[in-house]
């Protein structure tokens, strides 16, 4: 069985042109109330035997409120997400709506609140691949710049800055890789920001996929249907 074609379209995309990375996300609050922010995309990992089960990862820092919008709130108790992804440089839209987890350390609290069963491709990744999620997020977390593993070292995102910009300026610029660490010092900045380093893992239930550069524009919408085992239904609308 082959992967689904809006993923297809969208890794095709990913493939040929740089800088297309960055997706929205929206999540909302235990008021109901929407939230959006932009998001960097850093792979897809499929199951073994279940290609029609993809699951988009990103990453964020714990300390973020959509955290606690997606996986500790009353409201969205199916933790739920959706991804709004245009892509300028092919005219591509992309609407994905999830099932999200968020990984923190194990260690963490919320570490415990992981449901790995609550969907297929999830529960298939970890029940049968074994597949090894602490092993990812550390490989994600090296792969970054020294700068941006030193921005989960800042206070939480959002939180009053005391001091205004100037106290930015005291905060660590660089954080380096775990062997490249060489005194006690820099190995605790590694563990403190990695302990804030959190992956966001998203399952596609429903794709709304758009195509702007045809004339005219098309529009499919695709619905993994569960009851029918590994099968997205594609439908035709209006763009």
């Amino acid at each position: 069985m082959a992967s689904p074609v809006w993923l297809r379209a969208l890794q095709k995309t990913l493939s040929e042109y740089d800088r297309v990375s960055v997706f929205q996300l929206a999540t909302f609050d235990a008021h109901h109330a929407p939230h959006a922010r932009s998001q960097i995309y850093r792979t897809t990992i499929t199951p073994k035997g279940y290609p029609s089960y993809p699951l988009l990862v990103s990453s964020t820092d714990v300390r973020t409120p959509k955290v606690i919008e997606l996986i500790d709130n009353p409201s969205n108790a199916s933790s739920k997400s959706e991804m709004c992804w245009w892509i300028d440089k092919t005219s591509e839209q992309f609407r994905i709506s999830s099932r999200t987890y968020v990984i923190p350390a194990p260690s963490h609290p919320f570490y415990a609140k992981l449901d790995w069963a609550a969907s297929p491709g999830m529960k298939a990744l970890v029940e049968e691949d074994k597949f090894d999620w602490e092993a990812k997020r550390k490989s994600i977390f090296e792969s970054m710049s020294e700068h941006m593993r030193a921005s989960w070292l800042r206070p939480p995102p959002g939180s009053v800055l005391k001091g205004g910009y100037d106290e930015s300026k005291k905060w660590e610029k660089t954080v380096p890789k775990w062997d490249d660490a060489k005194t006690d010092h820099e190995k605790a900045l590694w563990e403190t920001a990695f302990g804030n380093f959190a992956l966001v893992v998203m399952e596609p239930v429903k794709v709304d996929y758009l195509e702007m550069a045809i004339v005219p524009n098309r529009r499919r919408v695709y619905t993994r249907e569960e009851t029918q085992g590994q099968v997205w239904i594609e439908e035709v609308v209006v763009p």
